[in-house]
C-alpha cells in the first residue's frame, strides 16, 4: 500500500512540476545564451545603467595576413593532433596549410568570412557536421593583430564536453551523403540488453560500470519546485485523442532542471497507451538526457547502448540507459519518434538507439547524420576564433556501427510537417488491435482512417445534420451539426445543460470546440453508409453517425 501511495504522489508532483516548467519557459528561454556570455555581460554591467538594453553593435575587426596565418596554423595543428581519425586530421591540416600558401584566403579580411571559408574547406574533405570554425570574440580575448596564439595546450586533454553534444557550427542541415566510414566494429558489450524483453538476456552485471567509469546519474524524482530555464526543452507535453501521449523534446541540456522536466513529463503521460516523441527540431545535447529517456522506455536495470572510442584515450567509454525503476513508461507500449533533416547529434542517437533496439517506429525524414563527439570542448585558435573538433566516434551495441554521414532513416518516410498526423494514425491503428472493448476499438479504427492534417476533404454541406449513437460505438448523446455565418457549430447535451459551440478547424477533418480547452474535439469520417462523427469529450470517446 505504501509503495502505491508513494508512486501516486510522485506522479502528482510530476504534474505540478510540468505546470511550473511551462509557466517559466517563455521568460527564461534565452538564459543558455546569457550563460555563455556571462563574462561579457559582467564586464559591461558597471557601465550600463540598470534596466538598459544592449548597447550598439561593435563592428567586426579586419584581418591581416599575419592573423590569418596564425589562425590557420593553429587550426591545422589542432586537427593533426586531435581529430577523431588521425589520417583524415593530417589530410585536413595539410589542405589548410596548402590553401594558405596558395593565397586562397588573401582577399578575406572579414573574421566571419574567414571562419566560414576555413569551415567550408574542412567540410569538403570530411563532411563532418560536428566539425566547425567560427569567430566568437570574447571580452578577455585579443582581437585581430593581438598576440600570436599558442594553440591547444599539450598533454592530456580534459573532458569538458558531453559526448554527442550539440553542434553550434551548422548553418543548415548537413548533407545525408556518406562522409566518414566509422572505425572497425568491436564485439558487443556483455551488458547490451534489450529495450523490449525477449530478445537478448542481459548479463548479471548489467548495471555495473567499467572500472573507474561513473554510473549513469539516477533520474531525479519529480518534485514541486521552481522550474529552471532548461524546462523549455519540453514546450509541449499533452494527451492526444485516443489516450496517446505527445512530448516535444526540442533540446537536451545537461542540467538537473532538464532531468526533472523529463521525469515530470513521463509522470504526466504514464497512463497513456502510446507515445509520440517529437525530435524534429532537436539538434542535440547531452547523452545523459538520451540515457534517461531510454531508461523510461525500458524495463529492468541499466544496460549499454553505445560505446565511444576516443582518439586521445585508449579506454572506450560506455553510454548506458538510466535505471528509473517503477517510474518507467515500460517496454511494451507503442512509441513513435518524429524526425526531420534538422534532427542531429544526440537527438539522432536517441532515434537510432530506439530503432536499433526495436523499441520505436521512426516517422518523418532522414536525419542530419552526425554521430561524432568531442571530449575537449571548443579549441581556441587565437584572435577570437574557435574550432569544434570531434575526437571520438560511437559504436551501437546492436548494429556495430553508427549513423555518421547517413543519418537515421525513418521506418515510415513522410515530409516532416506530416509526421505528427502520420504517427497519430499509426498509433490509433496499433491500439485498435488490442482495444479492451468494442466501443474503443470502433473509435480507434475509424480515427486511424480519418484525415488529420492539411485541408478538409469533406464540405460543410456533407457534415450538417443530426447524429445519433451507432451500435457498438459507446454510450453518447445525439448531436446536431449546422452551418451558421460561414462556420460549423455543434449542439449536444452536456451534463445538466446543452453545449453549443463553434467548430475550429484543427487539420484535415478534425475540429476542436472554440472556447473549450484541449480534450474536446470532433472528427468526421466518411463511410459507405454515411458520415461518422467521432466525439472526444474529456477523454470519453463516442461514435455517432448520420
Amino acid at each position: 500500500m505504501e509503495r502505491k501511495r508513494s508512486t501516486k504522489w510522485m506522479k502528482i508532483a510530476g504534474i505540478v512540476l510540468i505546470a511550473a516548467a511551462f509557466a517559466g519557459c517563455e521568460a527564461t528561454a534565452g538564459s543558455g545564451k546569457q550563460a555563455a556570455g556571462k563574462t561579457t555581460s559582467a564586464a559591461a554591467a558597471s557601465e550600463t545603467p540598470a534596466g538598459a538594453g544592449p548597447g550598439p553593435a561593435v563592428p567586426a575587426a579586419r584581418l591581416d595576413a599575419a592573423v590569418r596565418g596564425q589562425v590557420a596554423e593553429a587550426l591545422a595543428q589542432a586537427l593533426a593532433e586531435h581529430y577523431v581519425y588521425e589520417d583524415l586530421g593530417l589530410k585536413m591540416a595539410e589542405a589548410i596549410r596548402t590553401r594558405l600558401k596558395e593565397g586562397a584566403y588573401d582577399g578575406t579580411d572579414s573574421p566571419v568570412e574567414f571562419a566560414d571559408a576555413l569551415q567550408a574547406d574542412l567540410r569538403e574533405i570530411s563532411r563532418d557536421g560536428h566539425l566547425g570554425v567560427r569567430y566568437e570574440p570574447m571580452a578577455d580575448a585579443p582581437g585581430p593583430g593581438g598576440p600570436e596564439p599558442k594553440g591547444p595546450a599539450p598533454g592530456p586533454v580534459p573532458r569538458v564536453a558531453e559526448p554527442g553534444g550539440p553542434s553550434p557550427w551548422i548553418a543548415e542541415p548537413p548533407s545525408p551523403e556518406p562522409r566518414v566510414t566509422p572505425g572497425p566494429a568491436v564485439p558487443l558489450p556483455s551488458d547490451a540488453g534489450p529495450m523490449a524483453p525477449g530478445r537478448i538476456e542481459p548479463a548479471p552485471n548489467t548495471s555495473a560500470p567499467l572500472p573507474g567509469e561513473p554510473a549513469p546519474q539516477a533520474p531525479l524524482a519529480p518534485a514541486p519546485r521552481t522550474a529552471g530555464p532548461d524546462a523549455a526543452m519540453l514546450p509541449d507535453v499533452r494527451i492526444l485523442d485516443g489516450n496517446i501521449g505527445y512530448m516535444a523534446v526540442n533540446a537536451m541540456p545537461p542540467s538537473e532542471t532538464a532531468m526533472q522536466a523529463v521525469a515530470a513529463a513521463f509522470a504526466l503521460l504514464d497512463r497513456t497507451d502510446a507515445l509520440i516523441l517529437d525530435l524534429r527540431g532537436n539538434t542535440g545535447g547531452s547523452p545523459a538526457i538520451v540515457g534517461l529517456i531510454e531508461g523510461y522506455l525500458s524495463e529492468g536495470p541499466s544496460y549499454t547502448t553505445n560505446t565511444v572510442h576516443w582518439r586521445n584515450d585508449d579506454r572506450p567509454e560506455r553510454l548506458r540507459t538510466a535505471d528509473v525503476g517503477e517510474r518507467a513508461y515500460g517496454s511494451q507500449k507503442p512509441v513513435y519518434v518524429l524526425t526531420s533533416q534538422t534532427t542531429f547529434s544526440a537527438a539522432e542517437q536517441l532515434s537510432y538507439d530506439l530503432q536499433a533496439f526495436k523499441r520505436a517506429t521512426i516517422v518523418g525524414e532522414t536525419t542530419g547524420g552526425g554521430s561524432h563527439t568531442s571530449n575537449i570542448g571548443p579549441v581556441p585558435l587565437g584572435h577570437g576564433f574557435v574550432a569544434n573538433i570531434p575526437t571520438g566516434y560511437l559504436v551501437n551495441a546492436v548494429t556495430g556501427t553508427n549513423w555518421e554521414g547517413t543519418g537515421v532513416k525513418p521506418d515510415v518516410a513522410v515530409p516532416a510537417e506530416e509526421a505528427p498526423a502520420a504517427a497519430w494514425s499509426l498509433a490509433a491503428r496499433t491500439l485498435a488491435d488490442g482495444a479492451p472493448n468494442p466501443a474503443a476499438r470502433a473509435w480507434l479504427e475509424l480515427f486511424a482512417e480519418a484525415k488529420l492534417s492539411g485541408e478538409p476533404d469533406l464540405e460543410f454541406a456533407a457534415l450538417k445534420g443530426e447524429y445519433v449513437p451507432v451500435q457498438g460505438g459507446g454510450p453518447g448523446m445525439p448531436a446536431a451539426v449546422r452551418e451558421e455565418d460561414g462556420e460549423l457549430r455543434i449542439r449536444m447535451r452536456a451534463g445538466s445543460g446543452v453545449r453549443d459551440a463553434a467548430l475550429a478547424h484543427a487539420g484535415g477533418n478534425r475540429y476542436t470546440l472554440e472556447g473549450y480547452p484541449s480534450g474536446f474535439s470532433c472528427v468526421f469520417v466518411r463511410q459507405r453508409d454515411g458520415i461518422r462523427l467521432l466525439v472526444s469529450d474529456a477523454g470519453r470517446m463516442t461514435v455517432l453517425g448520420k
